[in-house]
């Protein structure tokens, strides 16, 4: 059996359990086993095999991408955030400052006389393969875990946020939770972490 405590030591936040489990007719998240106490339960080899497709399927949805055309064709932040199905070309430009995107093969002239950054579209490709999945890497503390220059580091949540933030919206924490089935508390604490970036 697994209770709640048991999944957070496994890096799975109760109040994500909690949203998992609420919304189990979407997720498909397994029933309780039963209660002991004030304690649920879930058989383990059950709520185990439901969370390694569930993080399969979070990495399998974000690497889906437009693979169609010339692999040297150069494309803009537009058309890389289309293939990468990112909601606009705000996310990459954030990306790319956050350093989880690659610098452009090229340059073209923009209107205003600035440089407008071209990618090929085999870099893009690349750089969807290389992605982890939203909020990846290491549990915070377990050994080999990768230093982060800052909260939510590689986590799109943030990336998001931060485009947003750029092009003038303002985030709310309840539609971002409900949105990426986490608690509002969370939501907020990424909606405060962009906030700093935007500061740096």
């Amino acid at each position: 059996m697994i209770s709640r405590a048991d999944m957070a030591s496994r890096g799975v936040p109760p109040n994500t359990v909690s949203g998992w489990y609420r919304d189990r007719a979407r997720t498909g998240h397994p029933e309780k086993a039963g209660r002991v106490g004030r304690t649920d339960y879930w058989y383990e080899d059950e709520w185990t095999a439901w969370h390694e497709a569930y993080q399969r399927g979070k990495t399998e949805s974000l690497t889906q991408v437009d693979r169609e055309g010339d692999p040297d064709d150069l494309v803009d932040a537009a058309e890389a955030a289309r293939m990468l199905r990112y909601s606009s070309r705000y996310v990459i430009h954030a990306n790319r400052r956050l350093g989880y995107f690659p610098e452009p093969d090229a340059h073209r002239p923009a209107r205003r006389g600035r440089p407008a950054p071209l990618w090929k579209r085999s870099t893009v490709w690349a750089a969807a393969d290389r992605r982890p999945g939203m909020g990846g890497g290491h549990r915070p503390g377990t050994p080999g875990a990768p230093a982060k220059p800052h909260p939510y580091a590689g986590d799109e949540r943030l990336a998001s946020v931060l485009a947003g933030l750029r092009s003038g919206a303002e985030p709310s924490a309840a539609a971002l939770a409900a949105r990426w089935n986490v608690s509002r508390r969370t939501a907020e604490r990424i909606i405060r972490a962009a906030r700093a970036r935007l500061q740096d």
